[in-house]
């Protein structure tokens, strides 16, 4: 059976490679790998795809004696927040995050609100494997009854975070999708003026792509410009990322969005461990440095933050994608609380959102990537591991190459037959070098072994 689980849960063409099916079988082995009992909270997002499948996993679970608790159409922060807050032992939801409107995923949860490590994911392909998933008698089919987590959250963060002061005018964009049920009603809640973007819920994402990258983001950062507001933010499909607009139309990085929250949410702690990944802008190291803390570098993706926090604690986690998670709320990205710790920070600085990132160091940066198939993704990391032997490496994923005035890093991705190739250096000449250089040689080693 092909591997299921890629960088975080299953993804797939929805009715071509995720189909009912599939979704009632995964239902199913989670309800055996609960032992057939406990409370499974189910959310999805608002993809044409995502009731059918929401239908299909309740049936397995139920079928498997799992009792389910329907939370609807919520971001997945909402799903992460409602497993703690209505006392559930797993979770699951149903979104594809930032991939195109014919995808969707399917990604379970444990009882912290975190997602489940490897461990877990794996026993789950096995049980799907062997087709070893275990349905009850009659007498014992789970039960089924709906819950409202919004709210409940939306209070939540309301009751940390103070209205602010400073009256704000914010652009929100939330690309037609999940997170259109939260954030604008937040920062309305919070003292912001608000301008919806694209929050008309339409699983088709017309407004614009669920990726929150600078290419989909013109058009809020002409509105940000147009309308004289303060700030933009950006969800992608779920929103568990966030990414921010400037007053003067530019976008900031995931890695600048991440380094300002965690200086506005650390700022009173002492010596605070900031957990990220190898592809992470080195401006976190600069924001440790100011805090007196540390960062620790793990693998790419969620789940492998997650299980370093859940081995060795931290205080914040964050990816360069703009996915920010708040040990102490939850284990789990959560852009909608990012969003509002972004307003809460630029309302009490009396500064300007392009101050406040010119506060921190600047990086130039390339993202670039390449098209390998799965077959070759293990050789030709072996093979780039040869090409760069004389230099100063670090394998934590993929292949992470460290320069006196820059890094550049290569990694198979976990969901694409591609190869990405990251590059960074204080300088822009510089960082494109570096970009010029990985791509290079991953051509060459593809090509070769091809």
């Amino acid at each position: 059976m092909p591997k299921l689980f890629g960088t975080f849960g299953v993804r797939g063409v929805s009715n071509l490679e995720l189909t009912p099916k599939l979704a009632f079988e995964l239902g199913a082995a989670l309800a055996t790998h609960l032992r057939n009992r406990g409370v499974v909270a189910v959310g999805h997002d608002n993809r044409t795809s995502s009731e059918m499948l929401e239908h299909a996993v309740v049936a397995g679970l139920t079928a498997g004696g799992c009792d389910v608790v329907k939370l609807g159409m919520v971001p997945t922060p909402v799903l992460s927040f409602a497993i703690k807050h209505l006392g559930c032992d797993a979770g699951v939801m149903i979104t594809a995050s930032h991939n195109p409107p014919e995808y969707n995923g399917i990604k379970f949860w444990g009882s912290d609100g975190a997602g489940f490590e490897r461990s877990r994911e794996l026993e789950i392909e096995e049980i799907i494997s062997a087709k070893a998933w275990r349905r009850v008698a009659w007498h014992r089919i789970g039960g089924c009854r709906s819950a409202d987590a919004l709210m409940p959250y939306l209070r939540a963060i309301l009751a940390t975070i103070p209205k602010v002061e400073r009256r704000l005018k914010v652009v929100v964009d939330c690309a037609n999708a999940a997170g259109s049920v939260a954030t604008p009603a937040l920062l309305s809640k919070l003292g912001c003026e608000v301008i919806s973007l694209n929050c008309q819920l339409d699983g088709r994402f017309p407004g614009r792509p669920a990726e929150p990258s600078p290419e989909n983001l013109k058009e809020l950062a002409k509105a940000v410009v147009a309308c004289g507001a303060d700030l933009g933010i950006a969800h992608d499909g779920d929103a568990d990322r966030t990414i921010a607009v400037n007053e003067r139309g530019e976008v900031l990085t995931g890695d600048r969005v991440f380094a300002l929250v965690a200086l506005q949410h650390l700022r009173e702690r002492k010596g605070p461990k900031i957990v990220t990944t190898v592809a992470t802008s080195s401006v976190i190291d600069d924001v440790a440095a100011r805090l007196d803390g540390e960062v620790v570098r793990t693998k790419v993706g969620e789940p492998a933050i997650v299980e370093y926090f859940r081995r060795h604690g931290g205080d914040i986690g964050g990816e360069e994608n703009g996915g920010v998670m708040f040990f102490d709320w939850t284990p789990c990205r959560d852009g909608i609380l990012t969003a509002a710790k972004l307003v809460e920070m630029l309302a009490s600085s009396g500064m300007k959102m392009s101050e406040l990132d010119e506060t921190l160091p600047q990086y130039h940066q390339r993202k670039l990537k390449v098209g390998c198939p799965d077959r070759l993704k293990v050789r030709v990391l072996k093979a780039l591991e040869k090409r760069f032997s004389g230099y100063e490496l670090d394998r934590t994923d993929g292949l992470r190459v460290d320069f006196e005035d820059g890094w550049l890093l290569l990694r198979p991705s976990g969901t694409e037959p591609i190869f990405r190739c990251f590059a960074e250096a204080r300088v822009a000449r510089r960082a494109e070098e570096l970009a010029r250089l990985g791509m290079r040689e991953l051509r060459a080693c593809i090509r070769k072994l091809s």
